[in-house]
């Protein structure tokens, strides 16, 4: 049996509107940490 990993993402800070800064530093990271690990 395969072992489970659960990955969280933070929300994106509302210091001002949003950015491609906001995607890439709370979504990018543990989108591609998911895909390595599939």
């Amino acid at each position: 049996m395969s072992e489970r990993i659960f990955i969280g993402v933070a929300w994106p800070y509302a210091d001002g509107p949003l950015h491609l800064g906001h995607i890439a530093g709370a979504y990018l990271p543990p989108d591609i940490f998911a895909r390595y690990h599939r």
